[in-house]
């Protein structure tokens, strides 16, 4: 996974933890690697810019210009990370990206730090919206989907991830979306089982898929390690 990224993006990324976001997806049954496939003619286009800004105190904004998340998440989702650490709450908007399930690592990595989070998002295009919904530290977000559009500040490609000190903030940003009763599509005891289950029994990957993923990864004529890089141009 780390040589199939490395053949992609050649510089600029951390390439195993990418790596590891996507396998870390997989593992919780959420087909991270199918998200790299359905990426592909994306990924493989010439890096466009992003653009960061923070239109009000602790909240920022990223305008993705129609680039897959999977990049620039992590870095991203710190930002709103820290400002819920030091201020109590943090929140960051991305604007025209897709991949956007990608997110789901950064809410865990809130758990990590005794904070509350919530990512939501709709899908124009299959009419439904997203809502993964930490409500403990102690666990895995609960995933719900709506089988409606709800046209929220994040826009037709956008999502918004936001993590804060307290519980109430987060519960009444998702409650203004989330019909009360409404049964999660997956929990977040199901994400846990279904991590044990890989743990003990590996990932499986098609025949098809791998061939797809190493078809890349052989672009690369040496991997990018210390030990290539020492003398290279000399």
């Amino acid at each position: 996974m780390r040589r199939t990224y490395e053949a992609l993006y050649h510089h600029g990324y951390d390439f195993a933890v990418m790596a590891r976001s996507c396998l870390w997806l997989e593992a919780h049954g959420l087909d991270g690697i199918g998200l790299i496939i359905r990426s592909l003619p994306d990924l493989e286009t010439p890096a466009r810019e992003i653009k960061l800004s923070e239109p009000t105190y602790n909240h920022f904004l990223l305008e993705g210009y129609g680039r897959c998340l999977i990049p620039f998440v992590n870095a991203s989702a710190d930002l709103a990370i820290a400002g819920a650490q030091t201020n109590g709450f943090g929140r960051i908007d991305f604007l025209n990206i897709f991949g956007r399930l990608n997110i789901f690592a950064a809410l865990k990595k809130s758990a990590r730090f005794n904070l509350y989070a919530a990512a939501i998002w709709y899908d124009a295009t299959e009419g439904r919206t997203h809502i993964l919904w930490l409500k403990s530290s102690k666990d895995l977000p609960d995933y719900y989907i709506l089988n409606e559009v709800h046209h929220g500040p994040w826009g037709e490609s956008g999502l918004s991830f936001l993590c804060s000190t307290t519980a109430d903030v987060i519960t009444k940003a998702v409650s203004a979306i989330l019909p009360e009763g409404h049964a999660p599509y997956k929990t977040g005891r199901q994400f846990s089982q279904a991590y044990s289950a890989a743990l003990d029994s590996g990932i499986a990957v098609s025949h098809q898929t791998y061939a797809q993923l190493n078809k890349i990864a052989d672009r690369l004529l040496v991997p990018s390690t210390d030990a290539s890089r020492r003398g290279a141009g000399e």
